[in-house]
Order: C-alpha cells, then structure tokens, then sequence
C-alpha cells in the first residue's frame, strides 16, 4: 500500500559465470538493471570497459522468427491463440524445453522461409506475365512473328498504342509522310498501332507520334505471333496459381506447428535480453559489473541466487547525492486493480505518496454514481466476471471495472433506478402482481429519487468534490510532515485546508444549515487564514513577489470552488443516464402495444437500447471519473516523474509456459 523501499546494490561477476547469472535474475525478476553510462561504477572507475555491442546475430534471429510466425498465421486455418481473451498460447514446460533444446524449430523456421520465398517470386512472376499478357491481347489480330518486325533492314517499325481520341488524326499525318499504318487492335480507349515506314523522315514520323501520345510497344526479345504467346502467358499463369494453391496448402500445414516458432521466438527475445544487459553493464576483461536497484524485501533472495556462483558477488552501494531509484508501487486486496488508474496517469516520484489507496475509493463510487442503475449494473458485473474467467495476462483493469459494477448496483438500488423506470412503466402494478411485488422492493431500498428531488443528487456530488479536494490537501500536508518540510506543509496546504472550511462554515451559516454564532468566528478566521496565504505563499521572494503572488494566491480560491463545482457532473451524468433509459422505456411501451408484435418489437428496442445506453454510460462514468481523480485530485498532493522499476525478468509475448498437467486415463 506504498512506494516499495528500494536498494541499489553492486553484482560483480567472473565473465565465466555471467551468462547464467544474468539467467537466473531473469527468471527471478528481482533486479533493474542499470546500463554503463547510468551505473556509479562507470563514473568512479572510468578506466572499465563500457563499449556496448548490439546483439546483432540474435536480433536478426528474432526477426526472421517474427517474420515466420506472421507469415504461417496468415495461413492457419483457425487462429491459433486461444480465444480473444487469450492472447498467449498455453504450452507444457516439458514441451517448451524440448522445443528449445532441438533442431526441429530451426528446420521448420528454412521450411517456413523457403515458402514465402517461393509464394513471393511466384507472386512477382504472376504480376510480370499478367502485365505481358494485357499489353499483348491488343496484338492478338497481328498474324506475323513478332521477330521478324525487328528484323528489317532498310524498314523502320513503329508498334505501340495511341489513345482513341488521336487516332485518325496520327493515321492522317502518317499516311501523309508515306507511312503504313496499320490498327491491328483496340484495348480500352486505346488503339494498338502497326506504322511501316521505308526509311527517311524519322524525325517527323516520330514528331507526329509524340504528338499522338504514342506508347511504343517494345519487342525485343518476344517471339512468335502475339497469339502464341498469349496463350504461353495464359498457361504459364495456370502454372502458377496451381504452384501459389500448392505453396498456401503446405504453408496451412506448417501452420499447424507454428507453437514451435513462437516457443523460439520467445526464448531468444529473453536471451537477447539477457545478452543486452550484459553488453551495457560495465566491465574489465575478466569481470563484469551488474548495477541496479532492487525492492528491500527481495535483497535476500538476490544474494540467495548470487551465492550459488562461486566467481560471483552482490553488495549494497550508497547511491550517488541527488540520484532517484526506480518506483514501484505496490497494493494488495481491493486496492491492487486500482494501480491501473494510477499508472494511467503516470509513476510517482519517490518523494510522492502512492495515490492509489487514495483514489480507489473515490474513483468507485464516482463510477457508480455516474451509471446510478442497479439493472446496469448486474449485467455490467455479470459479463465482467466472464471476462475474468477468460482473460490471460494482467487482470487488474477488470477487477477494478467488476468493482465498481458492484457499486453501480448499489448506487441505483438507493435511488430506486433497475433499467430506469422498468418496474414502474413497464410491468403490470396490480395489488399481487409481480410488478407491485418488485416496486415495493424498489421503494424498501430507495433513499432518494433523482428524478424527484435533484438537489439531493447535487448535494451529494458537491458534498463528494469537497470531501476529496480537503482529503487531497490533508494527504499532501502530512507528505510534507513527513519530509520535514513544515513551511511549505503549514503555508501551502493546512491554510487552505482552514480557510476552505470557514468558508463552508459561512455558507451553511447564511442557509441557516449551522448555528450563525459561528459565522463570525469562521469569518475572522477566514480572514486571518487568508493574510497568511497573502504574505507566506510567496516567502521565498522579495517585497514585489510577496506581493503578487500573494494576490494570486488568495486568489486561488475561485480555482477551489470551480474544482468543487466540475463534480456536479457526477450528478449530471447520472440523471442522463436514468433520462435515456427512461425514453428507451417509453418508446418499448408504444411498440408493445402494437397487436401481435408489439412484444417482440419491443423487446428487441429494450435489449439493444438499453445495451447502447449501458456503453454510452459506461464510457462516460470512465472517462470523466478519471477526470476527476487526474485534473481535480492528483495536483493537490501528487507530481509524478518517476522512473518504473523494469526489473530483467523472462517475458513471453506468443507462449504461456504452464506447469505439466498429469493426463487422465
């Protein structure tokens, strides 16, 4: 339920014992590793190698792997992970060892690279012949060999196409020039064209082509007729669309063991890991210098795994004045989900609280009130605990949603909201009927309605936004308690935390909601408490900063109470979400009465409108709860900038190694 204490510590390690050293960290993932140029050790002793090679036959490896993998997915006949929740594909330690340690994934990765290799020129050659082939179809009606065009020797040929438009006009001016024109063809708005001509007048010949927007056809290289080769283009394209069908057929195949690419994948990615960190981290010739940080509680065990090489050590340094560790932040029970809010956000500094206790409690009942409806509730709760049954991986974002649907139910249950007015408009309200049985356990667990008496909501909101900001404010004054920072824990967060509060005091006062006696003291108390903020907020500056940041400050408290008032949308959200719902209602009421299919209609509007305004609000009470907690709470006692504690530990991005599960007879 805080910042996990850290503590940087020094491994040293004989290069012989390196590699499985860092291997056993990794499995371990206890240590964050620092690179040379962050390490102490690189600064004190600069003499030690810090040369940092990439790993670069390792990196190409995992690509050619990534590469494969993607390429037999495109081909599996089904998709291999396990479901859309499941994005890891479970695989047997045994197996996964087995996998690692053969020949066998290698030889399918060739396999694999062959393939695509072949798919790939047959799809080049595919688009080569299709190319000749539509460039050759005008040309079909030409009967001679398209050789002996470019054998003449005192004759000049011209072959091409020459749009539609320009025809006449090229034949004309050719013909003019003593020329033989020929049209042997049409494609599209294009005419394929035949020019002879017996030597002389070149340049005017090609003048008028170039006018014409001729597009000469090349023949070098091309023999036989056009129809021959047509019909070699048509039966070479046969060919390959066969080879392509029996290529995607063995590639399907190989898809079935593509488990064996992944396994791979993931295991050189943790090798290169591994294998990364050792070329960053400082050394000599012999020896290697592992810096980094890691949780108090887990130093132990770090010196545990190191004590089992012989060659190696593990100490704890002092870290340098002014150098910040990683953070962590670490919650257990009900809380733990919540991180994922405070990672939104971003990691606290080690100076900070951990927000996230904080927030969790406020962030769910905010939630709640914003959907405010029992019936959205119970479905959002039941459709959350399926995802949760289904989900691999971290869990923590569905939890804290099941959370708060538990106290969605809650919220609509006190003000009286199962899918709007459902029981009310909807069902039959006769003295015994279901309907009247079910509003009376409506009204039993109703403590207000919003629709009736909105100024409770608004007063509840409101109430809401105060109680966080005072709480924000006291967490931040006792945070700076703590840090011996008493100036700016007395001057910058309990003054305003005493003047906001006379200023309630006086509010409630002239509503006559407490006694007036005590408008006068809270009002010269408010006064007194202002003249502080006025001449202490700035004290570090001279006469001139007093003065106007002290005005600024006293100021400030318009910035309180519009942060109060952005908490009325709790209220307002709530009532747009009973109102759709309600209009939803009335609308399913005038399609039930529709003879004959008035039910069936109207049931398909109830479960489908509903179902939009349940994602509607739900998006809503998300994203302005969040709101709430980052733009109204965090910057009373929260600044953020830390650096995540990423310890070396073993990933899987594709495989999820699971323990051997004993097979039943």
């Amino acid at each position: 339920m805080a910042i996990a204490p850290m503590e940087k510590i020094l491994i040293v390690a004989h290069r012989s014992q390196a590699a499985e050293l860092l291997e056993a960290l990794q499995e371990a993932g206890l240590v964050h590793l620092l690179d040379a140029a962050q390490a102490m050790v690189s600064k004190e002793w600069p003499e030690l190698q810090t040369e940092f090679r990439r790993p670069r036959e390792l990196e190409e490896l995992l690509g050619r792997l990534e590469r494969a993998i993607e390429f037999l997915e495109s081909f599996a006949p089904e998709p291999s992970k396990g479901g859309l929740f499941s994005s890891r594909l479970p695989v047997e330690s045994s197996r996964y060892l087995s996998i690692i340690s053969g020949q066998e994934a290698m030889t399918l990765l060739e396999e694999t690279e062959h393939l695509e290799d072949r798919l790939e020129e047959l799809r080049s050659e595919q688009e080569q012949t299709s190319e000749q082939l539509h460039r050759l179809l005008p040309w079909r009606n030409l009967t001679c060999r398209l050789e002996d065009l470019t054998a003449f020797s005192s004759v000049e040929v011209y072959a091409g196409m020459i749009p539609v438009q320009h025809a006449a006009s090229a034949q004309t001016a050719l013909e003019e020039l003593s020329c033989l024109v020929e049209t042997v063809g049409q494609a599209e708005n294009r005419k394929a064209f035949l020019v002879l001509s017996w030597g002389g007048r070149t340049a005017e010949i090609q003048r008028v082509l170039r006018s014409a927007e001729f597009e000469p056809m090349h023949l070098e290289g091309l023999q036989g007729t056009p129809s021959e080769l047509i019909e070699q283009c048509r039966w070479r394209l046969q060919e390959i669309d066969q080879e392509m069908g029996q290529v995607r057929r063995q590639a399907a195949d190989l898809s079935q063991r593509s488990v064996e690419l992944k396994v791979l994948a993931d295991y050189y990615r943790n090798l290169l890991e591994r294998k990364t960190a050792q070329a960053q981290a400082a050394a000599t010739e012999q020896t290697l210098f592992l810096e980094g940080w890691t949780k108090q509680k887990d130093y132990p065990r770090v010196q545990e795994i190191v004590r089992r090489f012989s060659a190696c050590d593990v100490t704890v340094l002092i870290p340098m004045e002014g150098e910040e560790p990683p953070v962590e932040i670490e919650n257990a029970g009900l809380v733990r989900p919540f991180e994922t809010i405070t990672n939104l956000y971003g990691v606290p500094s080690p100076r900070d609280v951990d927000p996230t206790v904080f927030l969790a409690p406020f962030f769910a009942v905010f939630f709640g009130l914003c959907l405010t409806d029992a019936g959205y509730g119970i479905v959002l709760t039941a459709l959350l605990v399926w995802v949760l049954r289904k989900l691999q991986g971290d869990k923590r974002a569905i939890q804290m949603l099941l959370i708060c649907s538990i106290l969605t139910i809650a919220a609509g249950a006190v003000t009286g909201s199962w899918f709007a007015d459902t029981i009310q408009a909807l069902l039959p309200q006769e003295e015994g009927s279901l309907g009247a049985r079910l509003n009376l356990w409506r009204e039993k667990l109703m403590l207000f309605d919003p629709m009736q008496d909105p100024l409770i909501f608004i007063g509840l909101a409101l109430g809401l936004g105060y109680v966080q900001i005072l709480f924000g404010l006291a967490v931040a004054f006792v945070n700076l308690l703590q840090q011996r920072r008493y100036a700016e824990a007395v001057f910058e967060k309990l003054t305003w935390i005493v003047l906001l509060n006379c200023l309630l005091i006086l509010g409630l006062a002239s509503q006559k909601t407490v006694p007036a006696f005590l408008a006068a003291p809270a009002g010269w108390l408010a006064l007194a408490t202002a003249a502080v903020i006025f001449w202490f907020t700035e004290r570090k500056s001279g006469l001139a900063g007093r003065i106007g940041g002290g005005t600024f400050a006293v100021f400030s408290t318009v910035f309180y109470l519009g942060d109060i008032l952005s908490y009325v949308r709790l209220m307002a959200l709530g009532m747009v979400t009973g109102g759709l719902g309600m209009a939803i209602n009335i609308l399913t009421k005038l399609l039930m009465d529709i003879p004959y299919v008035g039910f069936v209609l109207g049931l398909v509007l109830f479960v489908a409108g509903h179902g939009v305004n349940i994602v509607l609000s739900l998006l809503s009470a998300f994203v302005h709860s969040l709101r709430l907690q980052f733009v109204e709470f965090f910057p009373k006692f929260f600044s953020g900038g830390g650096r995540e504690f990423s310890p070396l530990r073993t990933r899987y991005k594709h495989v999820l190694v699971v323990e051997n599960q004993t097979r039943k007879a």
